[in-house]
Order: C-alpha cells, then structure tokens, then sequence
C-alpha cells in the first residue's frame, strides 16, 4: 500500500471506463477534449476529486442515482494535482456518469500531451503530438484517478487536420469527417489498464507492418523517409514475441503491437501496452549507416518494452514503491530474449558490464537507497527511474533465477502473471508464487536482498588439508566510505554495518571445477572442495551474485595467471578487476595492486572486459588529471591498450562479428584517448579522407574516429563536424558528431558547444548528453559546471520535473576532487534545490568526498609506483 503519508485520492468513487474525446490545435498547442467517465461511488460524498494538472476544466455533469447534477465549484489544487468537484449535495453510493468539457496545453516538456518538432524531407519544419504518461502525466492529458491501481478500460476518439495519422494502444475502429479539413478517428475499446500506459500519436506518420505468427499484427512507425529504418525492429519483434508468448505461457493480449519513433523523446523509450514510444536511437536501424552497437541497443529496449506488455502491463504493481520490479524484471528479461535471439552477443557478459556493475557502484554510497522504497509524491517517484531500480533488482533477480534453476522459475512467473492479470500486485505476491513452485525460503531470502541498502563483500580465505582446500567466508557491508570515517556528514541510519547480513547465494570454482551453491544466513560460512593446493580460486562464478569478492594476496595473485592466459571466463575475468577496482576504491586494497592486475589484461579479446576494464581506468584518470603524475599514468595506459588497438586495427577483417566490432571501436577509441599520436593521426586522416568520399568509414568506426579527431583537432574540425550534423537525418549520426564537440582541448571550442546545446541546434532530448559529455572531458570539467549554474533557470524549466536527464545533469558534479567545488556545489543546491533529484546530489556530494579522500591518500603510492 502507499506510505501513510502519500498523495493520494480519496476513495470515495472508482472508474471503470473512460470515453476521452481529444482535439490538439497544431496552430496554438492547446488541445480541447472532452470525456464520460463510467464511475461506482463507493461512499456518500458530496465532491469527487481526481487529478487532473495544467488543465482548465470548463463544464462538469455528474449523472448518478437517477438524478443530474452540475458541479457548484471546481477547484484546483496545483500542488496536490487535483481537481476537487463539488456538487453541493451528498451522492449516495452506486453508479455514476462524469462527463467534463476542458482544454489543455501542447507542451514542449516531452510529459503529458506534447508537441515534437522535427524537419521533413523537403525541409518543412513538422510537428506531431505525442504522450508520455508514466509516471503521473496522464492527468496532463486528461481529468483522470491516475495511480496505477485505479484500473479501467478507455475508449480513445482524436480528432485532428485529414492529412495526418494517428495511433493509440489498440486498432482504429471507426473513422468520419467531423468537418471540412478533419477527420476523426476512434479506436477500440483497451483492456483494463492503468492510466500511465494510455498513449496516442497523431502526425504524418507511416508504417511497416507484418503479421506475427499467431496473429498478432505488428507495426514500425515512423516520420516519412524513414520507413526503410524500421525491418531490424520488425524483424526482431515478431520474432522476440514468439518467444515471450512461450516463455510466459500466457498469449500476448492485444489485437497489434506498434513500435513508434518520435523525434523528441525524454527516455529511451516507453512500454504503453501496444503502442511502445522510442526516441528514434532506441528504435531505427539504417541498414547502411548503423553501428553493432546501435542494433544492440535498440534489440535490447524493444526486447525490454516487450516484456513490460506481461510484466508492468498486464499485471501492474499497486504502487510506485514496487516499480523496481516493473523495470528490474523488463531489464533481465530483456536480456534473456535477446540472448536466446543472439547468443552470439554474449550477452550476460554485457550484462555485468552495463547493469551490475553500474548498480555496485551505486549501492556502495551510503547515499543509496533500499529497492523496495516509500514513495509520497510525484517528485519521489520520479527519483527512483535509478541505477537501484533497474540494474541491481536486474542483478538480483539474475541471482535468484541462478539459485532456483530456470525452468522452476519460470514456472513460478506463470504462476504469479496467471493469479494477477488485469490486475495489480506487489514483490510479495511474487516470491510467494517463487516459493511456491520451488519450496525455497524465497521470501527471506529476497527480502535481504530489497529491503535494506547495500550489499556485502565476502572476504574468503583459503586452508589446504589433504587433498582438499577448506574455503571460509566472511560478510561485511561495502561502502566506499570507510574512507572517510566518521566525518561524513551523510551517514544516516542506514551507516551502521554491523546489523546488516545477507542471506548470499555463493558458489565456487576451482580451476575450472564449480561447486553446488551454499545459502550463507550468517556473518560466516565454510565449504570444503576437492582439489589440489595451489591451484586459483574464483568465487562468484559468472558474477551471478550482486556482490564483491576479496581475497588472501597469495589467492589475488593466483588469479593473475588464468586471466593472462584466458583460462578464466569472461565473465569472471570483468567481475575479478571491477572487484579489484571497487576494493581500492574503499581502501580495501591499495590500487597500485589494481593497477598491477590490470596489466595481466594484455592479452584481453573480450569487449566487455576491455569496456569494464577502460571505465576502470579512465574514473582514475578523472581523479588524477591535475596531478603531477597524470603524464605517467597515461602513457601506462597507453602501453596497456595500443598493442590490444595495433591488433585490433582500422579495418574489419573478414569473418567477424558483431563483439569484434564492439570489440574495434573500444580498444582504438581508449588508445587515442589517451593521447597516443599514432591513433589520433590515423583517426585524423581516415576523418580527411571520409570528408572526401562518405563510404569510406564503416558505421562501427564512425563514433571512434570522429572523437579522436575533435580531441586533436581545432577550429577547422569544429567547423566540418558541424557541416556533417547538419546534413545527416540520422539520429544516430547526429549524437556521433555531438559527441564528439564534446572532445576537443581547447575551452574556446568547448564553451561553444556548451552553448549550442541550449540552441535549437540540439534537441531538448540530446541537451543533456552533450553537456554531460563535456563535463567528463578533464578539460571541460569546469566549463560545463559554470555553464549549468549560469543557466540553470532553461536547465529546470525543461528538465526539473525529474527523469533521467535531471539526474544525469546534476550528476556532473561527481567528478569533482576539491573542497573548495564541494563547498561551491553545496552552496548552489542550497539556493538552487531541486527536488526530482535531491538523492542524486547527496550521492554526488557523496563521490566528490570520497575522491578528496582517496587523492590525499593515494597520492604518494601512485607517484612511488609510477617512479619505479
């Protein structure tokens, strides 16, 4: 249920189905709608109250009990959110009509009802009018009880200029001409839903189509021009349904699935059931102008948003403090699809990389937050679209999948979809499904994993006695902050770690060998294996479990040779150096030890481990780059990844793959960036000879070569990169050359970009990434620091509502490693709050105090070593 202190409406009446007439005005970006709402009051009441925000509600009639009564009053409450009716008598329960006349805005803020711009072919500035309603923007769009368990049916009718299209969750029912110029559309009636999966686009549209295998038309939507973009997202959605209608065992529900692109688009994209929205990256695939990685990523988000049409969408969580499970689910499974449609991607290995990873990293600030969290208002729940949500409930919903076997989980997931469709839940009700099928203590197990912050470190040592090794286990919380002791002024409640314990699922390999896996229920625990001494020991096989692993230095040391020779899996080869990294991160080991083991990483073929491993570095190349010994450091690096590049080369060889060219693009991308002459001069003059003859650079190089050219180029380059963005129609081209503005050294050319990316040459969608990527410039630090105070007014006018985006902007901050920019930040979020992303600035704050710290104390060792 909602904490006691959410906002919430009052319980006093129920719809159950809404029949919304809506009509935008492409000329003003207002739009007028009207709608009767079929409603149960379920108490005597004299007023109804619903949400409803930046809407003017102009006439309302109630028709209940046999009798009609017209509104007395309506007031609006703009921070609540709600509309307040009042009919000036009491209404006794029973059945009811709401009908309502009222008007809206078009906004530009990519929530609620919005307007997108976009260029056509001939070069026209076009708009189309589009929504975005999770989390709580349906009550933009329409008067509406929008919380996700206020579950009804809609009946959507939008009327709009006759040369374009429009779309919404299920097929057109019905078309006429309400008027010269117009035409009308209705589409049928949806299947009870929540309100933040209502959808509907309407512009000049076209579409690719083909019917599914069991009858389910499928559709890719685009702007005109665009259509021969859209056969990879086809493809693989016909094909990834199949696969979902046999892995959950219930058929996908609707008559059609459409996949629409939209110009302008806040997230990646949004799971309205049968009628998913994409920023136009996450969807279109240009059979000549896209990279590996973009048909990854866009195979990945469709794979997601599919999974949300059972898990989110078919069955919805009761409340915003169990959305982890919605995204945590549809990011794992997302996984899992892809995976079974291209084993050959190695998936779970890019899965590490890109969503445990990056939630260890989180969860070790004390300025985390549990994944089951309370949420009150819209600003909470918008804080929590984070790193927790998705990629650490991802990871440990992986590990318990790991533990109770495949099919047996499988199996519970029937169970639990089965028992709530049309309908809502919450995490208990599937742990209980879990447990169920498995006959394993689901429930308490999980519960350590969701309902406290955090995670352990194991620390294990090893005994040898005939013939086998004794391995004991010991759990500790993980924070980076034992760095800091007690001066950190964040330490809350949650800072002591000697009540925590995981119950941690652990097994062990053993030069290959895998054990069974042990439940650990308390601070200690011990396995004996067979075995002989002296051979390596790797805990955490496959990095199946949300956790770190520390080791005796003897048992460090004997990871070394099996992650030279490749004899350790990939998987495990990027979990032992990110664990490495982590560990001296927190003072738990010195980093020159990481350091000495990155170098047993010569001989890496794996683009993941490559990936993991340059992040690595490159967050230590942020803390250093003012430092006396930054010169050494980068030729260390250097020397680790220009022979792994010179291998690797400019020019794909025959018979390789989609990882080998994930694989290119990392290695020479890392090399040059570190300033090797031999990488940036090469990049130089393939980018000369690709102004000449645009077929001569493949997609997959493209990014690589352009950034290494802006970071050793100057105002001639700027000049031609931005002569390319503007003849590319590709998004995925565009955000190529944005990013690379981001790259160049010289603050001229950065300070530019800077304000660009608040001009209309850069979308709202886009603004974010480029300042982002010119704060993670060691050189652009500063600037795009000062640019965000200097206009934080147009920074919260469009972003301040929350989302991703807030979060990421106000995360540039992190890099910083001086008291004088933690006391700078401090103070201008002290004046300047903002509220959708308080939690993101404490970690900030979080981070520029740990890298304060670790600098005073790794500074010494780091020259010392770099000396020898």
């Amino acid at each position: 249920m909602p904490a006691s202190q959410a906002v919430v409406l009052p319980e006093t009446a129920r719809p159950s189905k809404y029949r919304i007439t809506l009509q935008p005005n492409f000329d003003d970006f207002t739009f007028k709608g009207e709608q009767s709402v079929d409603l149960k009051i379920l108490e005597p009441t004299s007023t109804i109250v619903l949400n409803a925000l930046e809407l003017r509600i102009d006439s309302v009639t109630l028709h209940a009990n046999g009798v009609t009564l017209t509104t007395k009053s309506i007031s609006m409450d703009e921070e609540a959110q709600t509309a307040t009716l009042d009919f000036g008598e009491t209404i006794q329960p029973g059945d009811g009509r709401l009908e309502m006349a009222f008007t809206g805005i078009l906004n530009d803020k990519l929530v609620g009802f919005y307007r997108s711009e976009y260029t056509s072919q001939d070069g026209e500035t076009r708009y189309l009018a589009t929504t975005q309603f999770e989390a709580t923007d349906a009550r933009r769009a329409f008067p509406c009880w929008d919380e996700p368990a206020k579950k009804a049916t809609f009946q959507v009718t939008l009327v709009f200029p006759d040369e374009f299209q429009a779309v919404s969750n299920t097929p057109v029912v019905e078309e006429a001409i309400p008027g010269p110029g117009l035409k009308s559309i209705r589409f049928g009636e949806t299947p009870v839903m929540s309100t933040y999966l209502l959808a509907f686009v309407i512009g000049n549209l076209v579409s690719v189509q083909q019917q599914a295998p069991n009858g389910t038309k499928v559709g890719v939507w685009t702007t005109p021009g665009k259509e021969n973009q859209a056969a990879f997202a086809l493809d693989t959605s016909v094909k990834l349904l199949g696969y979902f209608n046999e892995y959950f065992g219930i058929p996908y529900p609707l008559a059609k699935l459409d996949h629409i692109a939209i110009p302008d688009f806040a997230a990646g994209a949004m799971e309205n059931w049968g009628a998913v929205t994409y920023r136009e990256t996450a969807l279109l695939v240009d059979p000549d102008n896209s990279s590996a990685g973009t048909r990854q990523r866009v195979a990945e988000v469709i794979a997601h948003e599919m999974a949300h049409m059972w898990f989110g969408d078919l069955v919805t969580m009761e409340w915003w403090d169990d959305l982890w499970l919605n995204e945590s689910f549809a990011s794992w499974m997302g996984n899992k699809a892809v995976d079974w449609l291209f084993p050959e991607w190695e998936m779970w290995t890019q899965f590490v990389n890109m969503d445990t990873n990056r939630a260890l990293s989180l969860d070790g600030l004390k300025n985390s937050h549990p994944i089951e969290q309370e949420v009150k208002n819209p600003a909470e729940v918008s804080q929590l679209f984070d790193a927790i949500s998705y990629s650490k409930g991802a990871s440990v919903i992986r590990m318990l999948e790991n533990f109770l076997g495949a099919e047996t989980f499988r199996k519970g997931l029937n169970r639990y979809l089965s028992g709530h469709m049309y309908s809502n839940a919450r995490t208990q009700d599937l742990w209980t499904a879990l447990e169920m099928e498995s006959g394993q203590p689901v429930t308490a197990i999980m519960d350590s994993w969701v309902k406290q912050m955090g995670y352990p470190v194991l620390q294990v040592e090893t005994h040898q006695s005939e013939g086998q090794t004794r391995i004991s286990v010991t759990q500790e919380r993980f924070v980076y902050d034992r760095l800091l002791g007690d001066a950190n002024p964040d330490a809350n409640a949650h800072a002591n770690p000697d009540n925590e314990v995981w119950r941690v699922p652990f097994s062990v390999s053993q030069g290959g060998q895998e054990s069974a896996i042990t439940v650990m229920d308390g601070r200690q625990a011990q396995i004996d294996i067979p075995g002989a001494s002296g051979e390596w020991i790797k805990v955490n096989p496959d990095q199946n479990g949300f956790y770190r692993v520390n080791y005796s230095a003897e048992d460090w040391q004997k990871l070394v040779a099996p992650i030279s020779s490749l004899e350790l899996p990939a998987t495990d080869r990027l979990g032992v150096q990110n664990d490495a990294y982590a560990l001296s991160r927190a003072g738990l080991l010195p980093v020159t030890q990481f350091l000495s083991l990155a170098q047993a990483y010569q001989n890496e073929n794996d683009a993941s481990v490559w990936g993991d491993l340059a992040s690595n570095l490159r967050d230590i190349e942020q803390l250093i780059a003012g430092e006396p010994i930054h010169p050494a450091y980068q030729k260390f690096a250097r020397e680790l990844f220009g022979p792994a590049a010179r291998k690797a080369g400019w020019v794909p060889k025959a018979g390789e793959g989609h990882l080998d060219a994930l694989l290119r693009s990392t290695v020479l991308s890392q090399a040059g960036s570190y300033q090797d002459p031999e990488f940036t001069g090469q990049a130089t003059e393939l980018f000369q000879q690709y102004l000449q003859d645009r077929g001569v650079l493949k997609p997959d190089l493209r990014g690589v070569v352009f950034a290494l050219t802006a970071q050793a180029g100057g105002k001639d380059v700027y000049d031609q990169i931005w002569q390319l963005e503007s003849e590319t129609d590709l998004a995925e081209e565009k955000i190529r050359l944005l990013m690379s503005l981001t790259r160049f050294q010289d603050s001229v050319l950065l300070t530019q970009t800077l304000e660009d990316s608040l001009s209309p040459k850069v979308r709202s969608q886009d603004t974010i990434t480029v300042v982002t990527g010119v704060a993670s410039n060691p050189k652009g630090r500063d600037l795009a620091w000062n640019f965000v105070k200097s206009n934080w007014g147009e920074f919260d006018r469009r972003y301040g509502g929350g989302g991703f985006g807030l979060m990421r902007l106000v995360s540039i901050c992190s890099y910083f490693n001086s008291q004088d920019k933690a006391d700078e930040v401090d103070s201008f979020f002290a004046e300047h709050p903002a509220p959708a992303a308080e939690r993101t600035i404490r970690q900030a704050m979080e981070r520029v105090r740990l890298n304060i710290k670790w600098l005073e104390i790794n500074r010494q060792e780091l020259s010392d070593w770099f000396a020898r």
